[in-house]
């Protein structure tokens, strides 16, 4: 069921047995895996149903995050999938899915606070369970399952780099599929237009008693259960547990300074170009395009290993190939400088005077890819098809390589409540966030055995940009600010997502990663909703909880 909590009067109490902040990912899978448990479900959304009311997300002016104004969260029935946008063969409608690996899991001396407190193999069947949950066959995420007599994985050789395959999943699965599924349901009832403010605690401040949520200034309603999940998201999810300052001044589950630190992204960079040894392989590279197989999509790209996160003093980084032609250093200098100048208006940042120069140099060259893009469009992170010409080698000569970078966890990168106010009064976060220098010799380390990888293979040239061009700092893909560890004073949230020294307030979502690695977050979102809702009905199993309540029932007016 869906109710408008602005048709509520002032001051209404909804009470039921679990309560769910944000109908984003982590939040409809939880709500869905709850449906028929006999729970009364309620969700709260800060947007509509259809019109989002995201500027309500937006950081403060004043964050230091050098892409902080290009940052956005969707707020509305289905979160951020509302603008999944890549073009998997069916439309510009589906999103990315990979899941992070065993080394992502674990502790690497050389990033401090690194380790996640599940293990890998604990977490891994909840990977299987999120694959179905979005629709998907089982096929795997390595290339067995996606080669062909002419389209096999590349020849790499040693224990270094491995092909792995994102898929891709259809969005309309939340917004359509679940969305009718929790409309018919009985147990689980969205109020959207409910903005939530602050939390309520008990007098001993262990329990949390209500959510208070607001549709517009001066018109609040009252959100009771017995349990309470926050699943906004990266950024809403530490900006109210800050905000809620009754019994803890510093904010609940902040005993220890921890929430709004170890803040997290994935910046993409340039990563360099990879030259096949022989220009024919380009046609047998059809397994690193964006395209249908098999009636699923995928693509393939290169990873480091398990092993050598492990061994060496690197991060993790993705490279994900996308074919070229050459231009020449000064028209392909005057388009990567465009490229740049273009981002800088987009989020209305500072110009860079050099490189306006170098565009003006270059205007050929940003003459030529703007006419490739407009009548033989170029492949990008959300597009493929390039592998459907009879002969790619004849067009392409390179491959242009994009990392999606993992960012080690840093205490000092943080979210904190700023003084600006949104348009409902609540104080907008800022986001302090910063790579140095450590970071980035990381960066470095992960590329020089990407490289030392290929040329060890015999199968081309990957030359590394100097120095690193950070094409954006971020991918929307905030994590870590709600971190995970077992000890207190170490994390905000236990191995179960429980917020330490809070009997029943749990939270879902990527602010709980501890690493990210570089994959993106999604469908590990899902799997961590999947296994927050396993707990979840074990709780009300054996504990007596009333749970017999129709989802969200109105007490009081």
């Amino acid at each position: 069921m869906f109710v408008d909590t602005k048709t509520l009067d002032q001051d209404s109490v909804v009470r039921s047995g679990i309560c769910i902040v944000g109908s984003g990912p982590a939040g409809v899978a939880l709500a869905t895996e709850l449906l028929n448990a006999g729970i009364s479900v309620s969700i709260i959304e800060s947007g509509g149903l259809d019109k989002d009311a995201s500027d309500l997300g937006q950081p403060a002016k004043t964050s230091v995050f050098p892409d902080h104004r290009g940052i956005w969260t969707n707020r509305q029935f289905g979160g951020n999938g509302n603008l999944w946008h890549v073009n998997a063969g069916l439309g510009p409608n589906h999103l990315r899915l990979l899941p992070m690996t065993a080394a992502d899991f674990e502790a690497r001396p050389w990033i401090d606070d690194s380790g996640w407190a599940v293990p890998y193999s604990d977490f891994a069947p909840y990977y299987d369970r999120a694959q179905a949950w979005f629709d998907l066959d089982a096929r795997s995420y390595t290339p067995a399952d996606w080669e062909s007599a002419d389209t096999s994985a590349l020849a790499l050789q040693g224990t270094g780099v491995r092909t792995g395959m994102f898929h891709f999943a259809y969005k309309e699965v939340i917004l359509k599929t679940y969305r009718a599924a929790i409309n018919a349901s009985r147990d689980v009832s969205v109020y959207y237009n409910a903005t939530a403010t602050k939390l309520d605690m008990d007098k001993g401040g262990k329990r949390i008693t209500a959510v208070r949520a607001v549709t517009a200034p001066g018109h609040e309603v009252v959100f009771e259960a017995d349990m309470f999940v926050l699943a906004q998201g990266g950024l809403s999810t530490p900006q109210l547990l800050l905000a809620s300052t009754d019994r803890h001044q510093n904010g609940i589950g902040n005993q220890n300074d921890l929430v709004g630190r170890y803040f997290m992204d994935h910046p993409l960079l340039f990563g360099g170009t990879f030259t096949p040894a022989s220009r024919d392989l380009i046609d047998r590279m059809a397994l690193y395009d964006l395209r249908r197989i098999d009636g699923m999509s995928a693509m393939g790209h290169l990873q480091l290993t398990d092993e050598v996160l492990r061994q060496e003093q690197c991060v993790n980084l993705s490279g994900i190939l996308f074919p070229r032609r050459s231009m020449g250093a000064r028209r392909e200098a005057g388009f990567q400088a465009s490229q740049r100048l273009r981002a800088a208006m987009q989020k209305r940042g500072k110009f860079n005077i050099g490189d306006i120069f170098t565009a003006a140099k270059g205007v050929d060259g940003i003459g030529r890819q703007f006419y490739d893009r407009l009548f033989a469009p170029i492949s990008h992170l959300g597009i493929g098809g390039w592998s459907n010409r009879e002969r790619p080698s004849e067009e392409f000569d390179h491959f242009e390589v994009l990392h999606q970078v993992e960012q080690p966890p840093r205490r000092d990168n943080r979210i904190v409540l700023g003084k600006e106010r949104d348009a409902l009064g609540n104080r907008r976060i800022e986001i302090h966030c910063t790579w140095n220098d450590a970071d980035m010799d990381m960066v470095r380390k992960s590329q020089q055995i990407m490289a030392r990888e290929i040329r060890k293979s015999g199968i081309g040239e990957f030359k590394v940009q100097d120095p690193v061009e950070v094409k954006t700092s971020s991918t929307t893909h905030f994590m870590g600010a709600t971190r995970m560890h077992d000890d207190p004073t170490k994390g905000v949230v236990d191995s179960q997502c429980r917020v330490h020294g809070v009997d029943n307030l749990m939270i879902s979502g990527s602010s709980v990663f501890p690493t990210g690695g570089y994959a993106n977050p999604t469908l590990s979102i899902v799997a961590m909703s999947i296994r927050v809702a396993d707990q979840l009905k074990r709780d009300f199993r054996t504990s007596g909880l009333n749970s017999s309540r129709a989802g969200g029932t109105l007490v009081t007016a």
